[in-house]
C-alpha cells in the first residue's frame, strides 16, 4: 500500500523497532531505524528526496530538533509521545507544524484498537446514556527496582514528568477521544522511588469538559503489571470497560447484568471497528492500524471521523496536562490544564 511513499525511522530503540515492524507489515519501504543522536547531529538523511515521511522515535529531548528539521526538509512527520520535553518546546513545534502545511501527528496508537473504536462509537450513539464518570489507569513494573534504569529516568532526556508524560498521556488521549471531552483540570499526588528526579507513580482526580469527573492511577512500579491500561466509563444507562490485556474484548454492564463483546462476535456497530477487527491481531496491531491511517491520509484518502489522526495540538495539550499534574502535586490543589 506504499503508493510510492518512503519512510525514514529515526530512533533505534524499542519505539523505532516497533514502527519499523508496522511499516514492514504494511508494505511501506523505509530506511532505518537510524540512531537519533546521529541524525540530530547530521540531519542529511531527512533531506533524502526519496523520503516523504519521517518517524521521530527518539528520546524526548530530541523530539523538537528532529521534528523541526524534518518539517524544514518538507517531510510529513509522525512523532512519538510525549510531543516534547516541555510545554514551550511543544508550543513551538505545534506552531511550526501548522505553518509548514505538512501532516504532523503524534503516535497515540492505542486509540486505533478495533474495540476502542467500537467503544467510542457506542458512547457517541448514546448506548451508555449520559456519562457521569471516567476511571482507570495504566500500570507497569519495569522501573520498579533501584537497579532498573532507562533514559526516561533522566529528567534532562525525558522531561520533568515521567509517568504522567510517558503513559498518562496515552490514558488521557484515550479518555478524551472516547468521551469527546477534554481534561480541563487535575488534582494529583505523585511518588518518587530511589531518590529519582521523576515520578514513579501518580494518583489523580480529573475534571473533563462539562464537569464530567474522572480518576486515574498511573505507575511504573506496580509489581506484576507489565503493561496494563484500563479505561472504564459510567453512564446513566450502562457502563463499559476496555483493558489492554484483553484488547479484543469490550465489557458492557447494565443494572445487575453484564456481557462481553468480542471482535469476532459480529455485533459491532462501528464499520471502522469491524474492518479493523477483521485484520490480523497482535501486540503491534494498533500501531499498524494507526500508521495505515497516516499513510492513507498522506496518499489522499479522506480521513474517517472514527479514525481521526492525533494532532500536534492534542500532543501539546497533553504536555500541558503532565505539567499541570506536577504543579498540582507541588501545590496540593486543583490546577487547570492551560
Amino acid at each position: 500500500m506504499d503508493g510510492g511513499l518512503r519512510a525514514l525511522v529515526v530512533g533505534a530503540g524499542g519505539a523505532g523497532q516497533r514502527h519499523a515492524e508496522a511499516l514492514q507489515e504494511l508494505g511501506i519501504p523505509y530506511d532505518g531505524p537510524l540512531s537519533a543522536r546521529a541524525v540530530a547531529s547530521d540531519p542529511s538523511p531527512m533531506r533524502d528526496r526519496r523520503v516523504q515521511v519521517v518517524h521521530v522515535c527518539s528520546e524526548n529531548a530530541l523530539h523538537g530538533a528532529l521534528v523541526t528539521a524534518a518539517l524544514e526538509a518538507g517531510k510529513d512527520v509522525v512523532c512519538e509521545k510525549p510531543l516534547a520535553l516541555d510545554v514551550q518546546t511543544s508550543v513551538e513545534m505545534a506552531e511550526f507544524a501548522e505553518r509548514s502545511g505538512r501532516l504532523a501527528v503524534v503516535a497515540y496508537n492505542t486509540r486505533f484498537h478495533p474495540m476502542v473504536v467500537e467503544l467510542a462509537a457506542r458512547v457517541s450513539a448514546g448506548t451508555l446514556g449520559a456519562l457521569h464518570g471516567v476511571r482507570g489507569g495504566y500500570l507497569q513494573d519495569w522501573l520498579m527496582l533501584k537497579t532498573d534504569d532507562d533514559w526516561r529516568v533522566d529528567a534532562a532526556r525525558g522531561g520533568a514528568s515521567r509517568v504522567v508524560a510517558d503513559i498518562g498521556t496515552h490514558w488521557a488521549d484515550l479518555a478524551e477521544r472516547i468521551t469527546a471531552r477534554n481534561v480541563e483540570a487535575v488534582v494529583a499526588q505523585v511518588g518518587r522511588l530511589h531518590d529519582r528526579a521523576t515520578e514513579d507513580h501518580a494518583e489523580m482526580l480529573l475534571r473533563f469538559t462539562g464537569g464530567l469527573g474522572g480518576a486515574c492511577v498511573l505507575s511504573q512500579a506496580s509489581a506484576g503489571h507489565r503493561n496494563e491500561l484500563e479505561l472504564s466509563l459510567d453512564g446513566a444507562a450502562a457502563s463499559a470497560t476496555w483493558r489492554s490485556q484483553r484488547p479484543g474484548e469490550l465489557w458492557l454492564g447494565q443494572r445487575d447484568d453484564g456481557r462481553v463483546i468480542t471482535r469476532a462476535g459480529g455485533d459491532l456497530i462501528s464499520p471502522d471497528a469491524a474492518r479493523l477487527a477483521a485484520l490480523p491481531s497482535g501486540p503491534n496491531e494498533s500501531r499498524r492500524n494507526f500508521l495505515a491511517a497516516v499513510y492513507a491520509r498522506i496518499g489522499g484518502s479522506e480521513e474517517s471521523a472514527a479514525l481521526r489522526l492525533p494532532t500536534f495540538a492534542e500532543g501539546l495539550r497533553h504536555v500541558r496536562f503532565a505539567a499541570a499534574a506536577l504543579a498540582s502535586a507541588q501545590q496540593g490543589a486543583w490546577v487547570d490544564v492551560a
